[in-house]
């Protein structure tokens, strides 16, 4: 019963932070839907843990926890993986602004020569 209250108030935490981070326009509308969502499921999968032992019988995993746990891995993994890719094309993207910049530097450079 302890964990059930933690986690549904850290929950509504987020989504409050979501709601003011959403009002302040520093995330779109389909992040903020996305992060309700997420934090509602979690809220209602507390509540209803044979839920999750149901889904544990479909993957064939002995308990609720231990699937959430194992899809959670598996989804903070593809986020990474997001992240790694999105981190590796901002460095390309400033890498080539650094080199154009140069460039024009340069150029401005001779011409006041």
């Amino acid at each position: 019963m302890v964990i059930q209250i933690l986690v549904t108030i850290a929950s509504v935490f987020v989504i409050a932070k979501s709601v003011i981070a959403y009002i302040h326009k520093t995330i779109r509308i389909p992040t903020f839907i996305v992060w309700s969502i997420f934090w509602t499921v979690i809220i209602f999968l507390v509540w209803q843990p044979n839920l999750t032992d149901r889904l544990a019988a479909v993957l064939q995993v002995g308990r609720g926890a231990d699937a959430i746990f194992y899809l959670s891995l598996i989804a903070v993994f593809y986020l990474l993986f997001k992240i790694f890719i999105r981190f590796e094309n901002i460095v390309s993207q400033v890498t080539t602004l650094v080199r154009e910049m140069g460039i024009i530097k340069k150029d401005i450079e001779d011409i006041k020569k």
